[in-house]
């Protein structure tokens, strides 16, 4: 007879009920905070993301909503984008609170987007219900309350700066929060500068509803742990490196072992400390090569390679050649990853002779090695001729000179404005054969930027908007007089952020108690004052320590700590001048042809002649740091003093830039003009903050703020009518007599030219 045995319930091996089986949730961005708190326990790691990964999250989004936006869509459109995957994240729940047990990095990026969101549709009046809708979800479960959707009591303090727009600094705060300080910074300047004005409500809807992932609810902590370890330690996926691989070496004549060796050490060599350095790599070889001048890259950047190379190998000439696939790793790719890697180690280290491809790393300069890889010839990339390291660091020294020309302008330098700039000399670049050819290609292109350095004494430093920058350049000039006057500054060392010590900080000559005296009788208002001693000519650099120390002293008591600083600070005390050790200081001033312009502190001067006298000598700094003989970048023959007659050149998209553009970006003032849509003199105006701001088209498609100023770009006039950093684009601006929105007119414009011909 046969016995059948019950289990006992509540043993040690079997549980009194059984737990179900994991169930994938899929949630949007929307859905994953909606009325949700996420906690973390213990065994989670510190917000761990470098500036590597969260780049790589914003231009992903970026390029995958960009690719299918069209002026003419309608908000609800972007309900029909195809979606966008994160991934997936593991949840369980203890004490009625939801913890993440995996996808922590991902979520508190997100958060991060959110509250950017919220900062960037603040004020718009084209985006008030999705600024509603984000400062919601960026509280999660905490309706109305002070708390964030991810809970970490010392992220709290962050998260609430960052929110209400406050100016944070991560001076003594732990590394874990000092990461994510530089990826709010960078999301913020990564971010392309389309997204941030027409197309802001179009994108955030999109992300919100479009964006998912999927959530798996592993139920209590013990199971969340375990598929932690199963979902981290276990398994390989195929990624897009492996499938260009078996696209480019299947069927490949001759030995495959070998050719799969020099493959994997191709990629070896690449790895360094980022994972996502060959396929960046390759990527970059592909825009640099074969992409059409000018073309929408997006694509290529949201698909694997091997897509996007069996999609166009008719039109890169793949199925011309006899073994078309394997030759182009083994004569394009494999010989041009040793000046790539070359390039790349550059990043990472400040080198002599390539000091700019390490400037531009600093700033987080996108595609700097695209243009240098579409000079060079695979041919002359061995480890015997640095040509094509010469060729990078020339296109580094002209993307310089662009983010410094437009920096001090105070407009945008970002991947799309990047972007832009590097597809329209693609063409002309691969025509180039050797170094001179290529600086005289880019030489002619950047001609018309040098008369920008003339803005300098204008520039004035905004801590929320333009403080990367502007700490930039007081580094170069600094490091430059340091350099020729024989002290140790570097510009690396100068913009260190080293754990347990202070960074060089923007110092203001002026403190705001100093508006006194004769200049107060002169000073309209304590604002215009504080504009005067934000301006470049009223600032230094001083150690982080010396700046503390110093706080609302007068100048005249600050004078010590800026000798002991550094140079171009110490030039305002007159010991600089008179002492005998100071002797250098003074021969490379003179031999700069600077004697007239460096002058210490006069106790007597009004602040404004200082500041004035300062810009004019940093204007005369900047001008030998980005001269065309410096950067290595010869004038035109037909150009003048500042560029070619006649041109402006400045990389603004005006009617005279003739570099080629985006199609759908073409659309100008002077088009609405043209085609009876808006009238020369046509009055405008703009509000913001409950405050009307009036402006006046002008026959030739500008805009004449209220100031007297002219703009050709439309969110520059917004900018210098405001004051704000992003107070909009085409939308900011109203024609007066209609009440219509530039942006409306645009598309009227839009939708009654040739389909073929819409931009």
């Amino acid at each position: 007879m046969t016995t059948t045995r019950t289990p006992r319930r509540g043993s040690a091996r079997l549980p009194a009920i059984a737990q179900p089986p994991v169930q994938p949730t899929a949630r949007t961005v929307r859905q994953l905070f909606e009325g949700r708190t996420y906690h973390l326990d213990s065994y989670q790691r510190d917000y761990a993301w470098e500036i590597t990964q969260v780049e790589k999250l914003v231009d992903d989004l970026a390029a995958k909503f960009t690719w299918q936006w069209d002026e003419t869509h309608l908000e609800s459109d972007t309900l029909l984008y195809d979606s966008y995957f994160l991934g997936s994240i593991i949840i369980y729940r203890e004490n009625e609170r939801i913890y993440l047990a995996d996808g922590q990095q991902r979520v508190i990026t997100l958060l991060l987007l959110l509250i950017r969101l919220g900062t960037l549709t603040e004020d718009r009046h084209d985006a008030t219900h999705l600024h509603s809708a984000v400062r919601t979800l960026m509280r999660g479960g905490d309706h109305g309350g002070q708390h964030f959707a991810v809970r970490v009591d010392r992220y709290a303090e962050f998260f609430d700066q960052l929110a209400n727009n406050r100016l944070f600094t991560s001076d003594g705060a732990p590394a874990d929060v000092r990461r994510l300080h530089e990826a709010a910074e960078h999301l913020l300047t990564r971010w392309p500068e389309n997204l941030k004005q027409d197309q802001l409500p179009y994108f955030a809807r999109w992300l919100l509803d479009r964006v998912s992932l999927v959530e798996l609810d592993a139920g209590d902590a013990a199971r969340g742990k375990e598929m932690f370890s199963a979902m981290n330690d276990r398994g390989k996926h195929l990624a897009p490196l492996d499938l260009l691989k078996n696209y480019l070496l299947a069927d490949a004549p001759g030995d495959p072992y070998q050719l799969d060796l020099r493959w994997q050490h191709m990629v070896d060599e690449l790895h360094g400390p980022d994972r996502d350095a060959p396929l960046e790599f390759v990527r970059a070889v592909l825009r640099a090569k074969y992409v059409k001048p000018a073309a929408d890259t997006s694509q290529l950047l949201a698909s694997a390679p091997h897509e996007w190379l069996d999609e166009n190998a008719e039109s890169i000439g793949q199925n011309q050649k006899r073994d078309g696939r394997v030759r182009l790793f083994t004569e394009i790719l494999e010989p041009l990853s040793r000046p790539y890697l070359a390039m790349q180690m550059a990043t990472g280290q400040l080198r002599a002779d390539q000091e700019a491809i390490w400037y531009n790393a600093h700033l987080r300069i996108p595609r700097q090695f695209d243009l240098a890889l579409a000079a060079a010839e695979p041919n002359e990339s061995n480890d015997l001729n640095p040509s094509v390291l010469r060729k990078g660091e020339l296109v580094a020294r002209f993307l310089d000179l662009y983010v410094v020309t437009r920096g001090v302008r105070q407009l945008p330098y970002g991947p799309s404005e990047l972007d832009e700039l590097v597809a329209g000399l693609l063409g002309p670049v691969r025509m180039t054969r050797t170094t001179d050819e290529l600086s005289r290609v880019l030489g002619e292109a950047a001609a018309g930027w040098y008369v920008h350095l003339a803005e300098i004494p204008e520039l004035r430093y905004r801590p929320g908007a333009n403080r990367p920058f502007v700490l930039y350049f007081l580094a170069r000039l600094t490091a430059w007089l340091a350099k020729g006057t024989g002290q140790s500054e570097t510009v690396e060392h100068l913009l260190a952020i080293t754990e347990g010590q202070r960074p060089f900080e923007i110092e203001h000559l002026f403190t705001k108690s100093e508006r006194t005296g004769t200049y107060r009788a002169q000073a309209e208002s304590d604002a215009e004052f504080d504009r005067l001693r934000s301006r470049l000519g009223g600032l230094v650099l001083l150690d982080g320590s010396d700046n503390a120390s110093a706080g609302g002293l007068p100048l005249e008591r600050k004078l010590t700590s800026y000798l002991r600083s550094n140079g171009l600070a110490g030039s305002l005390h007159p010991d600089t001048y008179r002492s005998r050790g100071h002797k250098r200081f003074n021969t490379f001033v003179a031999e700069q042809g600077l004697t007239d312009l460096f002058h210490p502190y006069d106790v007597e001067s009004r602040p404004e002649d200082i500041v004035n006298a300062r810009g004019r000598l940093y204007r005369a700094m900047a001008e030998r740091i980005w001269s065309p003989e410096a950067l290595g970048l010869p004038l035109p023959r037909t150009a003048g003093p500042y560029g070619p007659a006649g041109g402006n050149n400045d990389g603004d998209g005006g009617d005279d830039d003739e570099r080629p553009r985006r199609q759908r970006y073409k659309t100008t003032l002077t088009n609405l003009i043209d085609a009876g849509l808006l009238r020369a003199d046509e009055r405008l105006v703009g509000r913001r903050g409950g405050q009307l701001f009036p402006a006046t088209l002008t026959a030739d498609g500008r805009i004449r703020t209220a100031s007297g100023e002219v703009h050709r770009s439309v969110s520059a006039a917004a900018k210098a009518a405001t004051g704000a950093s992003n107070p909009g684009d085409w939308r900011f601006w109203r024609v007066e007599h209609t009440n219509d929105t530039l942006f409306a007119v645009r598309a009227r414009y839009l939708r009654a030219s040739d389909p073929g011909q819409n931009g």
